[in-house]
Order: structure tokens, then C-alpha cells, then sequence
């Protein structure tokens, strides 16, 4: 965070957040400032409307130019909501337009407009369609449309903001207000069509003529853009060919998206098409030759080119949406291409592009539709081939199709699995989803539902098999995603549809809710969406056919201006089958399945005006605690067990975080019925990756507060368990968080942890820290945690994808008993460098060693890179060891590794065994380590460059060198408790 170099008191304007050098009059309508030091920089150097961000009621702002020094600039636009004290503009999460060279500048990247403004100049900002995750902004230089831009700002973060170099101004500024009339921008005058500024365009004659081209950089075409985008009232526009350069002339008429740029000829884009009147031919989405050209559809002096676009019979509300519409063009009202294709976001807007100097035409945006033909053009809409809506493998075959649904049949009986993908509605907004319905299914049929972007593999490929699709396997009951496979419920059966929704979606993330057929959430996935442009798409994976099933898809499972935000009844949160509710009380029953922790997560994630939770302590020999959790949090074990989550527990005044635990120095004491309550205040937007603050109070009296690391995606409310029989109620009061503006500022300058110690004990017993161990679960006496001297010490844990159903229950189980240590896994590392950076930092390797494995090759190039790690094996009990196949010229090297047989987790002495092994490989890594520590000390150069003993000290690189070697593992392997493979 960019800490201010004005240490001066701060002026304190309600409604705003600037800096000193601000003085504002008159509400804020006049704007003085003063010259900034060279010291401060000038992305602080701003005033920001704090009061009301630019919304649906309030579309606009505007701003004029009353003095500034020569040679310097003024900062026009939006921005996230400025950090109180700290204004800054956010380089990702703002757009500005520059007075000096007229650029627009949004992520960093600068696009120059051409259209410069000055003293006496009147600018203005108008909001023209806002999406789930990013919004289309208009500039207008003295109420002319001179350019639009994407900002990635969602509804109610887009704050107006104003900035200025190091100069004195004074600026007039006509902030926005709720209820605001909109302003109208005629379409019909070609002066508001943006473009070079080298076409001429007369609003008496409705002319556009390209009169003077770039003389500083050769262009490829220029164009101009509408500023109304089509929609059902406006589908139709004309232009007359007034002038055409017979060598090198042509005029294009076509569709573009929001951000296209002004030289090149609509078509030769990606999200456009165009009509050519040089050689007649239909260019679409960037291709460099035409799609079509046929013979008599040039055009020349006198022609009129026409545009048009068949709507399909939906809410005007998504007519911004990139839903599929039929493109047509016209000659001389005469209807000659027409192509179905998918609008982009924020709609389709006219353009005109222009080739050579002396280009001229008439526009015409209030001609009609040509009525000749126009029912075929909509038949042509509603009765396309199907495949045009969706992507499948040539074995699924279509058996049905309704206008919200269809009918799919996997015919072979193959286990390699078959992708059907619907390509009508991506899912674009909050609460987009779809849900699938089992008409017919072998015993043996893998079904998956979820997403995945356009371009993932047709055959052979599951969803979760890369960052970019995620989805629920029905028959496993798991979640498979970037970060491997996770167990949830299982399916029910015929009679149970599940239901896959969007939560969340930004240029970096995606997160994805799976329901069943009664509304009970089953989990939550994330999907990477940094650097992937296409969208995600409702998709159905099938295996092992013949199998049948109903995909049923809907604009919106939840509306998204109607999407329920509350806590809801505790029945609706996310929890293992062990945590029973009834409607908002929750209780951890006794199960030899959830005798460790267990959590309840809240179905809607904390947000600005909603991030205060409270839950009423009720019965248990352990009270529940509170805390945080991120999207992908496993609800069947330790709350505060990894990144991204926090958890108090109050019987034992414990604090887990980020997988550290501390412990309160001055915890209070809490008894049954005391309401225990937790918050969060967010130092940037919601749901992006931010270091905040998390609160605890007791009967809203805060007594800790510490810094806390917000995963992307956001947090959610959860109460976790650590005991059979104990329960909470989830209590609906005020949502919003109690603390103070300016305490809530000062906590969040704050980076440290007072109240709080870290908990050292190297040993303790698990019935003593919160977390239960029954005897019906573990039959081999007392086991103890085992904290490593490494907090973040690292095990990889090495099985195939195939067997994770089996596994997986003992990687859970690994996890609660080793607390501080963290897992990573083959499910997890997908590709091979993925392997290789987990297997570079493990501190050993558990290898759940299987027929299946040894048969692998894919385990096999995995097994080879464990050179040099100790390993310890895992062998299925029904398996012949040591295996041969790929590993067989490693026999005898395997048959040193130390070894315990296990089958499922319901055989208890397996799991009993691999603890205690895994217990002394811990033990026995912590003395190595302890012991090069203690070498490396001995050794360590004092200040003249010698050791204690009086020999010359290495050099700083052979130092660094040394080190390294000492944290790989020792050569002496009789010494340990597991074998190297060398």
C-alpha cells in the first residue's frame, strides 16, 4: 500500500477522500487545487465521490476546465473506492481520461482517443451497461462521444474520481446524484460517431467522409462507431454510397463490439462483421479473407448498404448478453447474407468503415427493416441446426430439444469420456446456472456436470483436468477442480437433479455452487479465468455409456438483481452429513465419520454492508467456534487449516490461521448462551485477494482483531465444531459491522498480532486442543499432534487420480492429525512441472503404492522424479510388493522403503498404522533438521569473515551453498525411518 508522503493534518470533506492540497467548495461543485510536492506521487493525487457510485440511477458526471497550468493534465474517471486516508487510483480497477493527449488509460495500458481537452472544455463520464464483473464506460468531450472502454469494476464500485499532475487548478464538477435524468446521445448526428479525427462529419448533411487520413503512421482502415448500441427498438441502420475511390475504395457497414478500435473495417475483428462493398464479400470475427462472396453484391456510387439484426424473443434485460442473433445485410433493401453468431458482451454497435481518402457515405439510422423476407429471417433464427448451439462428441447423440432443454444419449460403452457443451448462454451473470436430469444409466456410467470454456477437449478429457473447468462426478460424490478432487455428498439417484450455478466471476476467478434437487448445497469450485478470454459454458461430461440424460438450462437459476444475499436458515448451509440443522440451529452428531473437526459454511459470502455474522453458543462439552472461510474450504475438516481461513474456538482461546496457531493471551471466558460474533472489514473491493482485517466479539463487545489474508473469491460465515454433541444457532441481526470508519482505518494500517502468542507446544495431546479423538475412529491409544519445526512444512503425497475415492478420506485424515503441515498431492499437481515445484519442496513422500499405479505411466514419469526424497509407501494390502511392470529395475530399492498395508479408512489399524509412520518420519526430520541447524550455527562466519574455531569463512556464494545442502535430506539413510530413491 503507497504510504503518503503529506504527513500534514488531513482535510476532512464528508462525502469525498483527498488529499490536502483538495479544497472543496459548494458541496464539492468547485474544485481547487494546489501544487503537490515532487515527493508525492501522482496516483495519490486525486479527489473521490465517495458518497454515490455511478449506477443504473446514477449514469454520469461531468466536469469543466476553469484554470490549469500549461504543460500539465488532468485525470478523469473511475475507480475503485479509495482506501480512507489513502486515495489511490487502482491501476486494474480503474479507467481515466487523459486532458493532455486524449488517452484512455484502464489496467495499466494507454489507448490513445485523438481527442485532447483544455481549459473551457466540458467532460463528461456516462455509464452505458454494467455486467457481473466489468462495466462499458462512455467519454464525451463537450457532449460528443469521443471514446469507449471496459473498466473491470462490477455495480457499486464504480466511484467518479478527478486527478491532476503536480499542477494548481480549479475545476467545476457536477457530481452524480440519485434519480438523475440520463443523458441522450443522438445517434442520428454522425458528430457522435467516434472515430479519427481526420473524418469529417457534417450533422446537416448526415455525411462521414474520410478527408484526412494519418499522415504520422500508416493505417490499414479507418472507422466510425454508434454511440447507441442495437437493441429492439433500434436493429436496422443504412448507408448511401455517396463517394467511393475507384482504385483503392471501400466502405464497409457492419456490427463491432464495445471496445473496437477505430482502423481496421468491421469484420476484420474478433466479435464483428462486416458487408464490403470493394469485392462484395461477408468478412466475420477476424477473418482475413471473406466467409462469403458471391458474385453481383458489390456496391458503388448510389448503392445502399444496409445492417440488421433478428432478436430472439427474450427480456429486453439480455439484450446485452452474448445471446445468439441472425446478422443479415441488405443491397438496395434486398436482403443477401445472413449469418447466425453469438453478440458480445455489452451488445453489437454499428459501424462504418472507410478504406481511402475521399470515402464518403450517408448515414441513415432511422431506416426500417426491409419487410420482404422477414419472417424467413426469423424462421431462419428459431429453426437452425442444432450443432450450432452446442459442441459434442460424434457418440452423443441428440434425441430431443426443447427451447430450455435437451435430451442427450451416450451410445458406447468406452470409458474414455465424451464432452456435450452448450454454446447458447455462457454463464455470464450471478446466478447463471443449468441442472441435469438421469433419464438412463449403466452401474458402471461416470456422469459429470459442470463448466468449461469453449476450447477444452471434446473426448478423453474429465472437467477439472485444468485450471480452466471444474465439475461434480455423480457416482464419486467429489468435486474435481485446479486444485484437485475434493468428496462432497454423493448423488441420490434418478430421482435427484443437480444443479450448477455461478457465484462469482471476475477477469481472475470464477466460483462455481453445485445444489441437488431439494436446494441443499453439495459444494463450491473454482475456475481460473486469468488470461482466458473465452467464457464458461454449461457442460456435461458422460463415460462408460449407453446412458441418457436431460440438460436443462436457464438465463438465470437466480436472477441477479434478486440473488437472496442473507445468512439464510441454517438448513441452506454447506456441511458434512455429520452436522445436522434445523432451520437455524446446528449440531455435530455423533459419527465415527466427523468425530474431528467439522464446519458449517454459510451459502452466501461475506460483503460491504453485509460482513458481521453472530452465532448463539448452545450445548457441547466444547463450544463451537467462528471464523472465515474461502470458497473451496473442506467443510469435513479443521477450520484455519490453510490459507484463506480463520477460526477462533472459545474454550480454548485458540486461534487458527493460515494454518498457524496462536494462542489469546487475554481470551474472555464464555459460557452457554453467550453470542459469539466475528467480521470482517475489507480493504478493497469485495471478493478480491486483499489483506483485511478479521474481528471477534462476545455479545458485540470486540476483544481481538488481527490482520487476515482474503483469498480471491471472497470469505464465507462458518461455525466449526470440535466435539460431538455441541451445537449454535445462527442468529439473523444486523449484518452490517459495528466498527467505526476511522477505527476500521487505523485497525487496517495496523500489521501485527497483539493479544496473541504463537502456540510453541512441539507435543500435545488432541483431546486437549479442541479436537476430539474416539476411540471408535482410533483403537491405538493416545496420539499426539505433531507440529514440525518447519511451520510450513510440505508432504507430498503421490497416488493415482483413479484411486481417489479411497485415498482421499486418508489424506483428511492426515491432515487433522498434522496440523501445521501441508499436502500436496498428484490430484493437485496435474501437470509435470506442477510435480516437480511441489516435489522440490516436500519434506518426504507418501506413496499410496497399488496394482493400479504400477501400471500407470503416467505414476511411473511421476515416480521418477523422487530422487533423492525419503520415502514412505502405503501399499494396497490386496497387492503383490515389491511391483514390477515400469518399476521393476527399482525393485530392490523399493523393498527398503518403509511400508505399511492399508486398504479403505474403515479398516482403523491400517489408518493407525500409517499415522504412527508417518508420526516417526515427522520426528525423525525434525531431529535432522535441528541438527543442520545446529551444524550450519557452528559454522556460521563471524563479522571479520572467520568461524568460532578461527578458520576463514566461504564466500557469500559458497555460504548460500552450504545452506541449501543442509536442508536436503541427510545422506546417512541407516539413520532414518525411510529410504531415499536415488
Amino acid at each position: 500500500m503507497y504510504s503518503r508522503k503529506d504527513k500534514s493534518p488531513r482535510l476532512v470533506t464528508p462525502g469525498f477522500e483527498h488529499l490536502n492540497n483538495f479544497v472543496l467548495f459548494d458541496d464539492g461543485g468547485d474544485v481547487f487545487i494546489k501544487r503537490i510536492d515532487n515527493d508525492e506521487s501522482l496516483t495519490t493525487n486525486l479527489v473521490q465521490f465517495t458518497k454515490t457510485p455511478l449506477t443504473s440511477d446514477c449514469t454520469h458526471y461531468t466536469m469543466t476546465i476553469q484554470e490549469l497550468t500549461e504543460g500539465e493534465f488532468v485525470m478523469f474517471g473511475l475507480t475503485n473506492r479509495c482506501v480512507p486516508g489513502n486515495p489511490m487510483w487502482i491501476i486494474d480497477r480503474s479507467v481515466r481520461y487523459h486532458s493532455n493527449d486524449g488517452g484512455v488509460f484502464n489496467g495499466g495500458m494507454g489507448i490513445k482517443t485523438y481527442h485532447p481537452y483544455t481549459i473551457g472544455d466540458r467532460i463528461t463520464c456516462k455509464l452505458d451497461y454494467t455486467g457481473p464483473d466489468r462495466s462499458l464506460v462512455n467519454f464525451l468531450k463537450n457532449d460528443r462521444l469521443v471514446y469507449r472502454q471496459w473498466v473491470n469494476l462490477p455495480p457499486g464500485q464504480l466511484y467518479p474520481t478527478i486527478g491532476v499532475s503536480r499542477t494548481e487548478a480549479k475545476l467545476k464538477v457536477e457530481w452524480p446524484s440519485s434519480g438523475q435524468p440520463d443523458i441522450s446521445i443522438r445517434k442520428d448526428l454522425p458528430s457522435n460517431w467516434f472515430g479519427w479525427t481526420g473524418l469529417h462529419r457534417d450533422d446537416q448533411s448526415k455525411t462521414v467522409t474520410l478527408a484526412e487520413p494519418d499522415s504520422e503512421m500508416k493505417r490499414s482502415a479507418y472507422n466510425v462507431q454508434s454511440p447507441a448500441v442495437f437493441n429492439k427498438a433500434f436493429n436496422y441502420f443504412e448507408i448511401e454510397v455517396v463517394e467511393k475511390t475507384n482504385k483503392k475504395g471501400c466502405l464497409a457497414i457492419g456490427l463491432v463490439a464495445g471496445n473496437c478500435e477505430p482502423f481496421v473495417m468491421p469484420g476484420w475483428t474478433n466479435k464483428s462483421i462486416g458487408y464490403h462493398s470493394d469485392d462484395g464479400g461477408l468478412y466475420c470475427d477476424g477473418n482475413e479473407k471473406p466467409e462469403q462472396n458471391e458474385e453481383g453484391k458489390k456496391s458503388g456510387q448510389g448503392d445502399i448498404m444496409g445492417c440488421g439484426v433478428i432478436f430472439p424473443p427474450i427480456e429486453e434485460f439480455h439484450f446485452r448478453e452474448p445471446i445468439l442473433v441472425l446478422v443479415y445485410f441488405t443491397l438496395n433493401t434486398k436482403v443477401i447474407y445472413k449469418k447466425r453468431m453469438r453478440q458480445p458482451r455489452g451488445g453489437f454497435f454499428p459501424c462504418v468503415g472507410f478504406l481511402a481518402e475521399g470515402d464518403s457515405c450517408k448515414l441513415n439510422v432511422e431506416a426500417q427493416q426491409p419487410t420482404e423476407g422477414k419472417n424467413d429471417l426469423l424462421a431462419t433464427l428459431n429453426s437452425a441446426d442444432v450443432t450450432s448451439d452446442f459442441r459434442c462428441s460424434e457418440v452423443i447423440q441428440f434425441r430431443e430439444l426443447a427451447p430450455d432443454s435437451a435430451v442427450f444419449t451416450l451410445t458406447t460403452e468406452s470409458d474414455e469420456p465424451q464432452l456435450v457443451q452448450y454454446l447458447r448462454y455462457p454463464l455470464s451473470n450471478v446466478g447463471d446456472g443449468f441442472f441435469l436430469e438421469v433419464m438412463d444409466i449403466r452401474p458402471n456410467t461416470e456422469l459429470q456436470l459442470g463448466v468449461c470454456v469453449s476450447d477444452h477437449p471434446m473426448e478423453g478429457s474429465f472437467l477439472g483436468s485444468n485450471s480452466t473447468s471444474c465439475g461434480y462426478l455423480f457416482r464419486l460424490g467429489s468435486l474435481a477442480m485446479k486444485d484437485g478432487m475434493r468428496p462432497v455428498a454423493k448423488w441420490a439417484g434418478l430421482n435427484d437433479t443437480i444443479t450448477c450455478y455461478l457465484d462469482f466471476q471476475d477477469e481472475k476467478l470464477a466460483v462455481l455452487c453445485f445444489e441437488n434437487g431439494s436446494g441443499e448445497m453439495i459444494g463450491r469450485a473454482t475456475v481460473t479465468r486469468a488470461n482466458v478470454i473465452s467464457p464458461l459454458y454449461a457442460s456435461v461430461v458422460m463415460s462408460s455409456g449407453p446412458c441418457t440424460v436431460r440438460m436443462n438450462w436457464s438465463r438465470s437459476i437466480y436472477n441477479t438483481h434478486n440473488l437472496d444475499r442473507s445468512w439464510g436458515y441454517a438448513e441452506q448451509w454447506l456441511r458434512p452429513p455429520g452436522i445436522k440443522a434445523n432451520k437455524n440451529k446446528l449440531t455435530l452428531e455423533t459419527s465415527e465419520s466427523y468425530s474431528f473437526a467439522a464446519c458449517a459454511q454459510c451459502r452466501q459470502p461475506m460483503l460491504t454492508g453485509s460482513s458481521f455474522f453472530s452465532i448463539r453458543l448452545l450445548d457441547g462439552d466444547k463450544l463451537p467456534g467462528i471464523g472465515l472461510s474461502k470458497a473451496t474450504t473442506d467443510v469435513s475438516t479443521v477450520l484455519g487449516s490453510d490459507k484463506g481461513e480463520v477460526c477462533f474456538l472459545p474454550s480454548s482461546g485458540e486461534l487458527l490461521l493460515d494454518n498457524n496457531k496462536w494462542v489469546l493471551q487475554n481470551s474472555p471466558v464464555f459460557k452457554k448462551g453467550d453470542v459469539l460474533q466475528c467480521g470482517m472489514i475489507f480493504a478493497e473491493q469485495d471478493r478480491v485477494e486483499q489483506k483485511g482485517v478479521v474481528f471477534f466479539a462476545l455479545n458485540e463487545q470486540t476483544f481481538f482483531h488481527c490482520r487476515f489474508l482474503m483469498m480471491h473469491g471472497g470469505v464465507y460465515p462458518t461455525v466449526t465444531f470440535s466435539s460431538a454433541g455441541c451445537s449454535a444457532e445462527v442468529l439473523e441481526t444486523n449484518r452490517a459491522q459495528p466498527i467505526p470508519e476511522n477505527l476500521a482505518s487505523e485497525w487496517l494500517n495496523e500489521d501485527r498480532m497483539d493479544g496473541a502468542v504463537p502456540y510453541t507446544a512441539a507435543q500435545d495431546h488432541m483431546t486437549s486442543n479442541g479436537y476430539t479423538l474416539e476411540k471408535a475412529t482410533y483403537d491405538g491409544g493416545d496420539l499426539t499432534v505433531v507440529q514440525s519445526d518447519n511451520q510450513q512444512c510440505v508432504i507430498y503425497v503421490s497416488h493415482t487420480v483413479r484411486e481417489n475415492d479411497r485415498v482421499s478420506p486418508f489424506i483428511a485424515a492426515l491432515k487433522k492429525h498434522f496440523l501445521t503441515c501441508v499436502f500436496e498431492t498428484s490430484a493437485l499437481c496435474v501437470e509435470m512441472r506442477d510435480k516437480k515445484d511441489a516435489l522440490a519442496r516436500c519434506e518426504f513422500v507418501i506413496l499410496f503404492m497399488s496394482d493400479i499405479y504400477s501400471e500407470s505411466h503416467e505414476m511411473a514419469m511421476e515416480f521418477s522424479l523422487f530422487e533423492g526424497k525419503q520415502v514412505l509407501v502405503a501399499a494396497h494390502s490386496e497387492m503383490h510388493w515389491p511391483p514390477g511392470h515400469y518399476f521393476k529395475d527399482r525393485q530392490k530399492r523399493m523393498e527398503r522403503c518403509p511400508m505399511v498395508k492399508v486398504s479403505t479408512i474403515d479398516n482403523t489399524a491400517c489408518l493407525n498404522a500409517l499415522i504412527k509412520l508417518v508420526d516417526a518420519q515427522m520426528q525423525e526430520s525434525s531431529k535432522s533438521n535441528k541438527k543442520n541447524k545446529d551444524a550450519s550455527s557452528d559454522s556460521h562466519p563471524t563479522a571479520n569473515g572467520t568461524t568460532p574455531h578461527g578458520k576463514q569463512g566461504k564466500t557469500k556464494g559458497a555460504a548460500q551453498s552450504h545452506l541449501q545442502h543442509n536442508k536436503s535430506p541427510s545422506k546417512d539413510s541407516s539413520k532414518s525411518s525411510a529410504c531415499h530413491i536415488l
